[in-house]
């Protein structure tokens, strides 16, 4: 895959993305299968672990905070691995329909707006990968800073078997260490393929509007003769036929990518968004500067980046959808025929209703959303926690000043 080449790779590193090279039934495939087996099944068993774990041994608010920090992200993992291994097939066909015509690009122009859209959603993907790299690497290694006892977890799980000993502790500590480390690259691939796919679309308009210009442009040259100008009319009309059709097909894809990650956004979305209430709750309770409050807040500037690389690449393919309008009325469609102006007219009419990538068909992604929901969390977040806070600082007052000697 040329396209989206960094968020393939993420996939195929980790079991749930067969390489092209791979035959059907050659003991490579057959390998990576099971590969792709161990994968899901030691994501999925901690993530199930953690959920045994929440339901039947949690009986404090707090310890409930700190148990579902993890288990919400490790669910929205799960849902993304479905996702691609179900979807497959029709992921593939979206990345080949975009190398091919009249997706593609057919001349320099065309090629450098395809050039500088592939550059932002490399620089996407490198970013927000190194960014995830390093925090849950740093999470990892925090752990062996935090003092924690011998025979306790990292992370608070249902283990049916004893682990007292040494070496089924260290075990089950590295295994679940191992199923963070692979559900923030599955993440990486995941958060990064989406807004890819959304800035390609975005690409796909300007693409469209770059060759709406000669046609409209040259349509009309009054130096032709007269036969000469009516081949140039049939062309230019048949020229815009097919710009016509590019125009619906460009809706197309966007509909089908929507459909196929709608689902996996919304829950992602709303883990992200309660993550970010449990993280802000959770931080202000660590001690500044902490090894897991650096762990902790880079996790949560992590979750955020997250939500605004989908409302921002959302966004952006919206507006680039309604700026078809201005691009249409920004060329000589004054010099075509009545016959040629209808045609413009119902692309225009189309535009009306814009592409809009929504989260399960409920919220839409845009920079509107991003603002209004989860800041609107951090803050509600941060009041409760300042609410709690100042009723145990009341408490603890009242309580001294009633037994000033206990």
């Amino acid at each position: 895959m040329v396209l989206l080449q960094q968020s393939f790779l993420c996939f195929q590193y980790f079991g749930i993305w067969p390489p092209l090279h791979l035959k059907p039934k050659s003991w490579r495939s057959r390998f990576y299968s099971l590969y792709t087996i161990y994968i899901v099944a030691l994501v999925y068993w901690f993530t199930l672990s953690e959920l045994i774990n929440l339901l039947i041994t949690t009986d404090d608010v707090e310890e409930f905070s700190d148990s579902c920090f993890m288990l919400l992200s490790m669910t929205a993992v799960c849902a993304k691995i479905l996702i691609i291994l179900v979807k497959r097939s029709d992921i593939k066909d979206i990345t080949v329909a975009l190398e091919r015509y009249p997706h593609k690009a057919m001349n320099s122009k065309e090629q450098d707006i395809q050039d500088e859209y592939d550059g932002q959603v490399r620089f996407l993907t490198s970013f927000y990968g190194v960014a995830t790299e390093i925090t849950v690497w740093s999470m990892s290694i925090f752990t062996f800073f935090q003092e924690i006892p011998f025979g306790v977890l990292p992370y608070k799980a249902w283990i049916p078997y004893d682990y007292s000993g040494p070496r089924v502790y260290w075990l089950t500590y590295c295994q679940q260490l191992l199923s963070v480390i692979i559900g923030a690259n599955v993440n990486i691939g995941f958060d990064t393929i989406v807004p890819g796919f959304i800035l390609q679309i975005c690409a796909q308009f300007n693409i469209l509007k770059c060759r709406l210009h000669p046609v409209i442009t040259y349509f009309k040259d009054e130096e032709h003769s007269k036969e000469k100008s009516t081949d140039v009319s049939i062309l230019s009309e048949n020229h815009l036929v097919e710009c016509i059709k590019y125009h619906r097909d460009i809706f197309k894809m966007a509909k089908k990518i929507n459909s196929i990650f709608t689902s996996v956004i919304l829950v992602q979305y709303a883990a992200s968004s309660i993550i970010i209430c449990v993280s802000v709750l959770l931080i202000s309770k660590m001690p500044l500067f902490s090894p897991k409050f650096l762990a902790l807040f880079m996790y949560l500037s992590c979750m955020l980046m997250q939500i605004f690389m989908f409302c921002a690449a959302g966004n952006e393919a919206t507006i680039q959808c309604q700026s078809m309008i201005d691009g249409i009325c920004g060329t000589k469609w004054y010099l075509l025929g009545n016959r040629m102006k209808k045609y413009l007219l119902l692309m225009m009419l189309r535009t009306l209703r814009p592409v809009r990538f929504v989260s399960g068909f409920i919220i839409t992604l845009s920079l509107d959303s991003f603002c209004a929901v989860p800041p609107q969390n951090v803050l509600l977040g941060i009041h409760s926690t300042a609410k709690v806070f100042m009723m145990k600082n009341f408490v603890t007052k009242n309580s001294v000043k009633k037994n000033p000697i206990g």
